[in-house]
C-alpha cells in the first residue's frame, strides 16, 4: 500500500539535480516509523533507486531522506515524513518482515531462512555466515543495491541462525 503525501518544499532542493542523480548521503541518526513507532536507520537513495518499483518511483519527487523500518510486524518498509512505502512498492520480498516467503536474509548470495532451516535440520549446523563472508571477498557483495536495508546482512543472518537454533 502506497501512502503519498507531497514532500515539504524545503526538502526538494537537494533532489532537483538534473537527470535525477542526486548523490545525497543517507539521513543521519534514526527516525521513528510513523506506523509502528520503532526507530529506523536512514537508507541510501541508491538503495531505493534499485529496489522500488517504477510505479512507486514515479509518485515521488526524489528518493533521498528515507528510512528503513526493519520491525518484522510492521507493514512499512521505507518512510520519509508521512510518506510510507510498503512491500507492494518494492521489487524484492523483504525477508525480515513476518509471513513472507522466501524470507531472504542475504540478497547477494541468496540465503533464506528456509535454506538455513533446511541445512540446520539436515546437519545440525549451517555454513551461511562462512559462505557469505567468503563470497564478500570474491566475487564481492552489492548490499547497497540488493538488500532492502541498504547495509550488510551479516548481523541479521547471525540473528536468524540463533533464533532458528533455539
Amino acid at each position: 500500500m502506497f501512502s503519498f503525501k507531497p514532500v515539504k518544499e524545503e526538502n526538494t532542493e537537494s533532489c532537483s539535480v538534473e537527470g535525477g542523480d542526486c548523490c545525497t548521503p543517507k539521513p543521519k541518526g534514526k527516525a521513528a516509523c510513523p506506523s509502528c513507532g520503532e526507530k529506523a536507520k536512514g537508507v541510501l537513495e541508491l538503495t531505493l533507486e534499485s529496489l522500488l518499483s517504477d510505479e512507486a518511483k514515479e509518485k515521488l519527487d526524489c528518493l533521498d531522506g528515507f528510512y528503513y523500518c526493519k520491525t518484522p510486524t510492521c507493514k512499512t518498509v521505507y518512510f520519509r515524513d508521512e510518506t510510507v512505502l510498503t512491500q507492494e512498492d518494492v521489487t524484492v520480498v523483504v525477508g525480515l518482515k513476518e509471513g513472507v516467503t522466501p524470507a531472504t536474509v542475504c540478497y547477494c548470495f541468496e540465503w533464506t531462512k528456509e535454506k538455513i532451516q533446511a541445512e540446520l535440520e539436515a546437519t545440525g549446523e549451517t555454513v551461511a555466515l562462512e559462505d557469505i563472508k567468503a563470497k564478500m571477498d570474491d566475487p564481492g557483495c552489492s548490499c547497497e543495491t540488493l538488500n532492502p536495508s541498504g547495509g550488510c546482512c551479516l548481523g541479521d543472518v547471525g540473528k536468524v541462525i540463533k533464533a532458528l537454533k533455539q
